[in-house]
């Protein structure tokens, strides 16, 4: 991993060389990097690079550090006004100093792209720091009285021993739940996250953390779907090659599952003459998993160059002490496993940067939850004297053995879930006792803290006013911010291969937005605008399809790989792990009987974020208490 970071001690006259360069070193996981600081005063900056678009520069007046990958910077060299000469390696962090000259703190809203950047101000004695809207590139800081810290991964704060490292139990209660901490929380108690979209500004006085972009809804003008269908196709074809940008089409890629997002995307890179589009899937031997036929189907449409790999357990046993590390907080998405091969695969091939399709389901509609949530949600459209005084009276003197009443009496107990509640019932702490999952000491560490505390937070807060629209918002704060970027981002850099996100263009977003939410679900029919919109580029099949994503056997694969079997036994079963303190050995018993005899997968998964977040603590947890005091 590389990045970028920063220190400022408010009252120090100077900040040490060697403390600035080691919180640098931090950065770095994987590879060898060049490390870079600048300091002025009690403030530094560093940034460790390894991609390119790590970058640092210094005035006299400003020192900014970025991590930038802008989409349209000729543009932006315009409103700047020109600048400096300076090497291809400061020039992206030059034009960020040259646009806050010319527009103060308000230039970050003139940045398009993937980006976060730290600025630091010797004339106002100001610190800011700022990530894209998405959050595709992230910061982590730590504040006290005298100081703060902020960077691109946690292991950079920790890094002088001068941030307490006490886990945050909230974090663990969301790794289990939704596979990964929830920002603005991270794992560690005295560490946040800076929320997309947000810019922090620190001066001596204050510290503030404020939003300038974000998600927001509501229907625009009044087209017709035909006009509206082509307006959504020119604007993410305008993306696209936004995000295809000057780069020769030989150092280029695409990630292709076979859905509708990886497949718009190499056929738009198709449309602009980008050909041979090089595209890159993985498959597995297990068929049920395997959509390489599809991905297939869509690279012979669009005359792709097309790489394929087969993922098994050997490869994840390989991989996965490297992820664990990589991520710098506990992470059990496990289709980081294919998203990493995958990503190798492109760099073995020699090219430099991959499209993702991810972004595509939040925007427009092409989750199954959202189906199902409509599917659930008749119900309650029903009139009250029809639910109350009919159906469910009759539903419970009928008898309770007839299939056809059963599943009757389990669609309106269903039903009459509060909608966000039923949204996210199928969780794993959702469907547990959590006085049966958690020791006490742990229950009370957590002091009341909700299940569903963030996700409630996003929905009740959401710039919607259809529910539909604000379930979308939810996912893109959750299911995209915290998981599916980060996979990917961190996957690709594992890898050494940049990432760009054409779906995650603003002009897309906000016209996401403003689409009414009936033509992204119609009736049943998820993507409804958008599969029209494209259904004469996209092959019929890929239209059709259901969606299915990078899946991963890895449920089947702990059962019947002997390796991956003794790893996860002996590792959940230590007494290192016992000691930890979280779960209840009952439990964790129960849930390896329910594993080894239940033929679906949802056991499995279960252990899996179970066996990554021991194996998390043994690679930073248990290496800070080794740490020297």
């Amino acid at each position: 991993m590389s990045g970028i970071c920063a220190m400022w001690r408010k009252n120090a006259p100077r900040l040490s060389g060697a403390t600035m360069f080691e919180i640098a070193e931090g950065l770095s996981v994987c590879a060898p990097e060049e490390v870079r600081t600048e300091i002025d005063g009690g403030a530094g900056l560093g940034v460790s690079a390894r991609l390119g678009t790590e970058q640092v520069y210094g005035n006299g007046r400003l020192i900014v550090a970025c991590d930038a990958d802008l989409c349209r910077e000729d543009e932006l060299r315009a409103a700047a006004r020109g600048g400096p000469e300076v090497p291809a390696a400061q020039k992206t962090a030059a034009l960020m100093a040259g646009l806050y000259e010319r527009f103060g703190p308000e230039f970050v809203e003139r940045l398009r792209g993937a980006f976060s950047f730290i600025l630091w101000d010797s004339r106002q004695r100001t610190l800011l720091a700022a990530v894209d809207g998405f959050g595709i590139k992230r910061l982590v800081y730590h504040q006290d009285a005298e100081k703060i810290i902020v960077a691109t991964r946690i292991g950079a704060l920790t890094r002088t021993g001068e941030v307490e490292t006490a886990v945050n139990p909230r974090a663990i209660v969301n790794v289990l739940n939704f596979t990964t901490s929830l920002g603005p929380d991270t794992v560690l108690t005295k560490v946040s996250r800076l929320l997309p979209g947000t810019m922090l500004t620190v001066s001596a006085a204050k510290t503030q953390a404020k939003p300038y972009w974000d998600m927001r809804y509501g229907q625009g003008p009044q087209h017709n779907e035909k006009d509206l269908a082509r307006q959504l196709e020119a604007v993410v074809e305008r993306s696209v090659a936004a995000h295809c940008g000057s780069d020769p089409p030989a150092a280029m890629g695409t990630f292709l599952s076979g859905g509708t997002d990886s497949s718009t995307i190499i056929g738009m890179m198709h449309r602009l003459g980008r050909d041979p589009v090089h595209a890159y899937s993985i498959g597995f031997q297990e068929q049920s998993f395997n959509e390489l036929e599809y991905a297939t189907i869509a690279a012979k449409k669009f005359n792709a160059t097309h790489h394929t790999y087969l993922v098994g357990p050997d490869d994840c046993l390989e991989a996965l002490p490297h992820m664990v590390r990589t991520f710098d907080e506990p992470f059990a998405n496990s289709s980081a496993i294919p998203t990493y091969f995958c990503a190798r695969l492109a760099a073995q091939s020699g090219t430099k940067v991959l499209l993702a399709g991810d972004g595509g389901d939040e925007l427009f509609g092409g989750n199954e939850r959202y189906r199902t949530d409509r599917i659930f949600g008749i119900y309650g459209d029903l009139p009250h004297i029809l639910r109350k005084g009919l159906i469910e009276p009759a539903l419970s003197v009928l008898p309770r053995n007839v299939g056809i009443v059963r599943m009757a009496r389990s669609y309106v107990r269903r039903s009459n879930i509060r909608p966000l509640d039923r949204f996210f019932s199928y969780h794993f702490l959702s469907a547990h006792d959590v006085a049966g999952v958690f020791e006490p000491d742990f229950l009370e560490s957590i002091n009341g803290y909700s299940l569903l505390e963030t996700p409630s937070r996003y929905y009740r807060d959401a710039p919607a006013t259809d529910h539909l629209d604000r379930l979308l918002y939810v996912d893109v704060k959750m299911t995209l911010g915290d998981s599916d970027l980060p996979k990917v981002t961190c996957m690709a850099e594992l890898a050494g291969i940049g990432v760009r996100f054409p779906f995650l263009d603003r002009d897309v977003a906000e016209f996401s937005g403003r689409l009414p939410a009936r033509l992204k679900l119609k009736g049943f029919n998820k993507r409804y605008l958008f599969k029209r919109a494209f259904r004469n580029l996209l092959p019929p099949e890929v239209i059709r399809k259901r969606k299915h994503g990078f899946g991963i056997p890895v449920s089947r694969w702990l059962k019947s790989d002997p390796k991956l079997r003794q790893l996860t036994w002996d590792t959940l079963f230590s007494m290192r792990a016992v000691n930890r303190g979280y779960f209840r050995q009952p439990f964790i018993e129960d849930l390896f009987r329910k594993y080894e005899t239940d033929e679906s997968t949802y056991y499995g998964d279960n252990v899996w974020t179970f066996l990554v977040l021991e194996l998390w603590h043994r690679q930073f947890v248990d290496n800070y208490a080794k740490a020297p005091a």
